[in-house]
């Protein structure tokens, strides 16, 4: 079967069939690797860890085997081996060689009978399966209306199904404990593809220089491990193999461009990480498997899921399924320690950011392990375990940032440990980063009261994360949770005070992109935070049981729905666009779609959208450019580089100290909110620091040779 499934994806992409070639390429690209591996490797019998486990090996696999291509091929006078004849003859021979271990192994010594397939057919057509289909097509659907006729409705109804979806499974005994990985799966790729498929184009920035490096080496068929880009210095993205080499093999065997990869995808890969995290709580936590679905689900209600972050989301991937083999007890230690070191091998071959948070995390667990095993606790704290992996991370670190990345990487280390420590002295409980004072209450009084409320909403699920932490430790004696889970839990808690008091600390990473790695591990604690204030209330109110459970539901759907409503900028939208979930009349949407402003768009629901007139006019400067530098507005100069292939060097923002500087010989790029507004905002200010294109006469002198009615480009001689 295996050997077929290789057979009818190579044919369909050598001979260029489409939906087919797409379709069994997919299959075999994400799935057939990790299958292959964990049956030959065979250390769990758990189907939600080996479903986890398949995927993060396909992906694993996808990255090492073309970075094997790229080292061996050159030498012997192939020199594009990331291309499409090289990369399907080699992939197919080891996939048929992996397949042929496996058989003789064992691995295939299984039967699908009649009876099974009658099974599965009742279960696919059962409610609970429709239910989560109609989800997924919700997402999809709710993507596409957004894109095509800008329009929100089917978004908005994808988020109240989920919410009734998720209130029957907290309510009603109906939906089967089996169906919840199923639709935290769901869930998950639906949130993810209603916002992708939004728009033909990416959103926020980091990304666009992932896709300028993959589309380099897609165009030469070879990553050069010696590239450097310079972003504000040298940038360690180039030795990303999740940037320059996996989204190639899905690009080229698929025969699709990068941006699909990451539409489709990337937001794939990530909704494993949800379903890692409830296979995690409900094993190791042990307060139930609607305990474990509700942490989950409060995981993804976090509005940092919704963002697509490629090199971050497959290294969360990594991140997640390290901390199950860590945590988890498996009988084969030597199978366990394999598949560890590739899981720790493919996150710091993924994001250097994460891995840094990774290191720390085993640097947590060392210390509090010894620590445990001093005072001779019963659970095995396995100490040197932890160091021997804590060591070799580092060291696997160490080799690939300063030989591959060139010290990139280690530089940024070196320059966030500088400015962190300074900042002790100048940022101590400052709330001078403006994410971290929302995140506190501050200043939101001057909000509408709907984004005021937003804010408290968020202060209190914080509130309830640090009380549930404060009881897992206190109650330690009497819950069954896992003492290693519990350090990480703290080990968390402490990163996010300390990019509360010192902010330089979330600045490294980004506010939002630390604050989702966090709730790895806190977000359980929220929901144990609210169970336990029930609890309380119960005994002073001497409810009964059947009260007490009734009680615990309404409060966990109060706290948690309205928090993933908010986030998702549901009530946003609702009370301050009706207009955007009506259908229009076309002319009405284009005017609406065609409203930008700086940071912003026309919905609640989509983030820095970039249209297509201000990709056509990107395109038209970089054919037209030859070696000019090009300065624009500080929140276009990415997509200039993703879109145009314009190298990062000769792209530059416009900032306090430049903007008054005459040009000569230099082009200008003003995309759709510059165009519309008249302003630009400038690089390293706050975003209310826009300035008025009309009042720097240098600005205004040059000549439009380009205009689409949305973007333009000028030409200084």
């Amino acid at each position: 079967m295996a050997l077929s499934l290789v057979a009818v994806a190579d044919l369909s992409i050598i001979l260029n069939i489409p939906v087919l070639r797409q379709v069994f390429g997919f299959v075999l690209l994400t799935f057939l690797p990790g299958f292959l591996l964990v049956q030959i490797v065979r250390l769990t019998k758990n189907p939600l860890e080996k479903a986890v486990f398949l995927v993060g090996l396909s992906v694993s696999f996808l990255m090492f085997v073309p970075l094997l291509m790229d080292l061996a091929y050159p030498p012997l006078g192939i020199s594009d081996p990331i291309s499409l004849f090289p990369l399907t003859t080699t992939l197919s021979v080891v996939l048929a060689g992996l397949s042929l271990v496996a058989y003789r192994t064992g691995a295939f010594d299984f039967e699908i009978t009649a009876c099974d397939l009658k099974t599965f057919v009742d279960t696919i057509l059962s409610p609970p399966v429709m239910g989560a289909a109609l989800l997924l097509v919700l997402g999809i659907l709710g993507g596409l209306f957004m894109r095509f006729y800008s329009d929100s409705l089917f978004s908005l109804l994808l988020m109240v199904s989920i919410v009734a979806a998720v209130v029957l499974i907290v309510v009603s005994s109906r939906v089967s404990e089996r169906y919840y990985p199923l639709y935290i799966l769901v869930i998950a790729i639906a949130l993810q593809y209603s916002r992708t498929l939004a728009s033909p184009n990416l959103f926020g920035a980091d990304v666009h220089y992932e896709l300028y490096l993959a589309d380099l080496v897609k165009s030469s068929g070879y990553w050069d491990p010696s590239l450097t880009i310079q972003i504000g210095g040298a940038s360690p993205y180039q030795a990303m193999l999740s940037v320059v080499v996996f989204p190639n093999v899905y690009s080229t065997l698929l025969g699709v461009d990068n941006v699909w990869v990451y539409e489709l995808v990337t937001p794939f890969i990530l909704a494993f990480v949800p379903l890692g995290l409830y296979q995690l709580y409900r094993t190791q936590i042990r307060r139930g498997n609607k305990s474990a679905f509700l942490g989950v689900f409060f995981f993804m209600s976090f509005f940092a899921f919704y963002y697509i972050l490629p090199k971050q989301d497959i290294a969360e991937l990594f991140f997640v399924l390290a901390v199950l083999l860590i945590l988890g007890r498996y009988s084969q230690e030597f199978k366990r320690g394999a598949l560890l070191i590739v899981f720790v091998s493919s996150l710091i071959v993924s994001h250097y950011s994460t891995t840094y948070i990774f290191l720390y995390y085993l640097g947590a667990l060392l210390i509090g392990s010894t620590l445990l095993a001093a005072r001779k606790r019963v659970e095995p704290a396995q100490p040197e375990v932890i160091a021997a992996l804590t060591i070799l991370s580092v060291v696997l670190a160490l080799g690939w940032y300063t030989y591959v990345a060139g010290g990139a990487a280690l530089g940024a280390l070196s320059e966030f440990g500088s400015n962190t420590a300074a900042a002790f002295s100048t940022e101590l409980f400052s709330t001078g980063n403006p994410q971290v004072a929302s995140g506190l209450g501050i200043g939101v009084l001057g909000l509408p009261f709907t984004h005021a409320l937003a804010n408290y909403w968020v202060n209190a699920t914080e509130v309830l994360i640090t009380l549930g932490l404060v009881l897992f430790v206190w109650r330690r004696g009497t819950l069954k949770t896992d003492r290693k889970l519990l350090l990480l839990m703290l080990a968390s808690f402490l990163l996010m005070v300390a990019a509360i008091a010192v902010p330089s600390v979330a600045n490294g990473i980004t506010t939002y992109r630390l604050y989702s790695i966090v709730l790895l591990f806190l977000a359980p604690c929220c929901v144990f935070g609210i169970e336990a204030i029930v609890d309380t209330a119960s005994r002073w109110l001497r409810a009964n049981q059947q009260l007490a459970r009734k009680l615990k539901y309404v409060a966990l759907i109060g706290v948690l729905v309205p928090y993933f409503l908010f986030n998702y900028g549901f009530i946003f939208e609702i009370t301050e666009h009706p207009s955007n979930y009506a259908f229009l009349p076309s002319q009405q949407q284009s005017e609406r779609a065609l409203t930008y402003s700086s940071n912003a768009s026309w919905s609640y629901l989509l983030y820095m959208p970039i249209p297509r007139e201000s990709v056509n006019a990107i395109t038209w400067l970089s054919s037209s450019m030859g070696r000019s530098p090009v300065y624009t507005d500080g929140d276009n100069v990415a997509e200039l580089s993703g879109y145009g292939q314009i190298p990062p060097s000769v792209v530059n923002a416009f900032a306090p100290w430049n903007v008054q500087l005459p040009l000569s010989n230099a082009y200008v790029y003003l995309g759709a909110a510059s165009v519309q507004q008249g302003t630009l905002q400038l690089a390293n200010t706050s975003s209310s620091a826009q300035v008025q294109i009309s009042s720097y006469p240098t600005l205004t002198a040059g000549d439009t040779i380009y205009s689409n009615g949305l973007a333009e480009v000028r030409y200084y001689p």
